[in-house]
């Protein structure tokens, strides 16, 4: 029965827009998160693979509602006035080295590890234009174009990857993504570091609250349109009993 289907779909769907709400309100403190958008598939291309003749089945696409997407929009900056601690003020993420392969990150609280390398999280190696940054225990600066000074040379400078499409990028916990989909290319020229801040959750708790509202309404409105098809369906079948 496609009311059944496309009752099941709406519920599975809610639970998926229920699932990227919660992680969201979870994150609203962690530096550099990007809210979760989930994606489903719209009702317009239905229509338009109808219209080209394309079979459009009403089925539960679990694998279709599995997907989402991120927001890539900048979160705030907040002034910390530590001058390890550096953000992006435009498109762009810092390079990141873990033992699983290269994440990307706005989180830029830098510090300095055993080895002396610049490191965010825990001591993951920020990556540089030329691999990773070494420094000493002397004081350095950044510049906006991410050159890093010590000693009055230039050590390293910062890579800061873009993004052709920065929402296909696949969520890998605090605050970190995986390329997944998403085309890397230089973002020199479009971003500019910025020493002294760091970049916030582009996370507002009362408008997540607001789609969490929506969202249980919404599927506890589809119980009952299946209840009333199934009360609709039953007087129909005791009216052709009495002819």
């Amino acid at each position: 029965m496609y009311i059944m289907s496309i009752a099941s779909i709406g519920m599975q769907s809610d639970l998926a827009r229920m699932d990227s709400i919660s992680h969201n309100t979870a994150n609203v403190l962690t530096p550099g998160f990007k809210r979760q958008i989930p994606v489903t598939p719209g009702f317009s291309i239905q229509i338009e693979q109808g219209m080209n003749g394309q079979p459009v089945p009403v089925l539960v696409r679990s694998a279709a509602l599995a997907q989402g997407a991120i927001d890539p929009s900048s979160g705030p900056l907040r002034p910390t006035g530590n001058f390890q601690d550096v953000a992006i003020e435009g498109p762009g993420f810092f390079e990141i080295l873990t033992p699983k392969g290269t994440l990307f990150t706005r989180q830029g609280s830098l510090r300095a590890d055993l080895q002396g390398r610049l490191v965010v999280g825990q001591d993951l190696p920020v990556m540089g234009v030329g691999g990773d940054i070494r420094v000493t225990n002397n004081p350095f600066t950044i510049a906006g174009n991410g050159d890093i000074t010590q000693d009055n040379r230039i050590i390293g400078r910062l890579k800061v990857v873009s993004f052709s499409k920065p929402e296909a990028l696949v969520p890998n916990g605090a605050g970190m993504y995986q390329a997944g989909t998403a085309q890397p290319q230089d973002a020199r020229g479009s971003a500019t570091v910025r020493t002294g801040f760091l970049e916030g959750s582009n996370v507002s708790s009362p408008p997540e609250m607001v789609r969490m509202t929506e969202t249980v309404r919404h599927f506890e409105s589809l119980p009952t349109v299946v209840q009333g098809y199934d009360d609709l369906l039953e007087k129909t079948i005791r009216k052709i009993g009495d002819f």
